[in-house]
């Protein structure tokens, strides 16, 4: 089990020059030290894009595939992610701030010391994902769906999770803290998480149908 703490920031030196981008991102593009501007790849495959020591400024990367990427140090400011894939690869010491992450898949990816904070990520896909050291801050998921996802440190705070998925999962020192768990699916996945006292209550009756225990009434 990974000792608690808050997921690392990303490593970003002061002053990183701006580039503006004029054209797509193609497979293989690799970009460090820079804050970058027009930076879109919508609805296109890009195998083994490299992103390290990188602010990336208003990205459109909805619809796109992104497959084997690496993102290390990188920092997405109101991306628009909605319906991307980001499928293997790695996210590490990364911040997402805002955005339209409606229906992002992010499948078999190593996932480390990242932060999602502030996104709309309902109907985001984290399935068999790895994640260590991550952190959804007030972050809308409603039905998202984290089956066979594997966490460690993960915390949820102040998050909307109505109608999201835990089967499989397999959780370790894990948090949810003030968030919205109506209609969770799969609540025996949250097995190895922390829940405040009004969130057990509230899962109650999951818990007891997870275990095959009735409920009598008077």
């Amino acid at each position: 089990m990974p000792p608690e703490r808050d997921p690392e920031p990303p490593r970003l030196s002061a002053g990183l020059a701006s580039q503006v981008l004029e054209a797509p991102i193609g497979d293989g593009a690799a970009f460090a030290e820079a804050e970058i501007v027009g930076a879109s790849c919508a609805g296109r495959r890009i195998d083994g894009l490299e992103c390290i020591e990188v602010v990336l400024l208003d990205p459109d990367m909805s619809g796109a595939e992104l497959r084997d990427c690496a993102f290390r140090d990188t920092a997405f400011e109101n991306p628009n992610l909605a319906t991307a894939t980001i499928r293997g690869g790695s996210l590490t010491r990364v911040v997402v701030e805002g955005g339209r992450l409606t229906g992002l898949q992010v499948t078999e990816a190593d996932v480390r010391d990242v932060v999602w904070r502030g996104c709309g990520a309902d109907m985001a896909t984290f399935r068999h994902a790895r994640l260590l050291h991550v952190t959804f801050q007030d972050c809308s998921l409603r039905e998202a769906d984290f089956t066979g996802m594997r966490g460690e440190a993960v915390r949820f705070t102040d998050c909307d999770l109505r109608g999201a998925s835990f089967r499989d999962a397999e959780l370790a020192a894990c948090e949810l803290r003030r968030c919205r768990l109506d209609d969770i699916e799969g609540v025996e996945g949250l097995r190895g998480a922390s829940l405040e006292l009004d969130q057990l209550i509230e899962l109650a009756p999951a818990l007891a149908r997870s275990m095959g225990i009735g409920v009598l009434s008077e």
